[in-house]
């Protein structure tokens, strides 16, 4: 009898060494990503920023018809509608008041492309990011974050 009682106590007792090494294996994880934002200089806050949610708006702008740099060999044209992606509510009537110099900005760096740079592997990418920095350069401010093609035809 006093043999089965003894076993009973050593089966509720948890080994030590396993909640050594579990508490060992916490504490290395903490000290892990405690050095890491040491060293890296991040901040809580910016993690939180990243990971909040942002209201998008988009603009859409009117057509575009622009004659591509041919260099005078042929006539060829772009079609192409273009949206203004934000996220800030207030810059909507920013965006509205100069919506004339956006499009001027539009137009001119359009017809700066061939049909062959537009058409190329990444074309369309680049010229996305021009035309962003363009107007964001008009602008005088970052307000515009993407750049998107809702129709786009070359002839």
């Amino acid at each position: 009898m006093a043999q089965i009682e003894q076993q009973t106590k050593e089966k509720k007792k948890p080994n030590v060494l396993v909640i050594i090494i579990v508490a060992m294996s916490i504490i290395i994880v903490i000290g892990s990503v405690a050095l890491v934002f040491i060293a890296t200089d991040i901040k809580i806050s910016d993690l939180m920023a990243r990971f909040q949610k942002h209201e998008e708006y988009v603009m859409p702008m009117d057509s575009y018809v622009v004659n591509l740099n041919t260099e005078g060999t042929r006539n060829t044209y772009l079609k192409a509608n273009v949206s203004l992606l934000y996220i800030d509510e207030e810059h909507t009537k920013l965006l509205t008041a100069k919506t004339d110099q956006i499009r001027d900005v539009i137009i001119k760096d359009l017809m700066e492309y061939s049909p062959d740079e537009l058409l190329a592997q990444g074309g369309l990418t680049g010229a996305k990011l021009k035309l962003r920095n363009s107007v964001n350069a008009a602008l005088g401010m970052d307000v515009v974050q993407e750049v998107y093609f809702t129709e786009f035809l070359v002839q």
